[in-house]
């Protein structure tokens, strides 16, 4: 097995434990599913500046993702 897929396996077990997954889990997991199934390959070439830059970037996607199903779903409610 290769360095890097070993590295993976042990982030997957530290990150996610024991089944039954929580529901935090469960959303961590479809985002690892859609990674593996090799979407987003690309930040495989991003040197380390543009990886960090890459990392708060996502944290404010991620955010701005959250809010617009919040307001999805609020609206759904009315």
């Amino acid at each position: 097995m290769g360095e890097g897929l070993s590295l993976l396996k042990k982030k997957i077990e530290d990150l996610f434990g024991e089944e039954p997954l929580n529901e935090v889990d469960e959303e961590l997991f479809k985002w690892l599913m859609f990674a593996y199934l090799d979407k987003g390959s690309g930040m495989k070439d991003l040197d380390g500046l543009n990886f960090e830059l890459f990392k708060e970037k996502l944290t404010l996607l991620v955010d701005a993702i959250y809010k617009l199903h919040q307001e999805r779903t609020g609206l759904e409610k009315l």
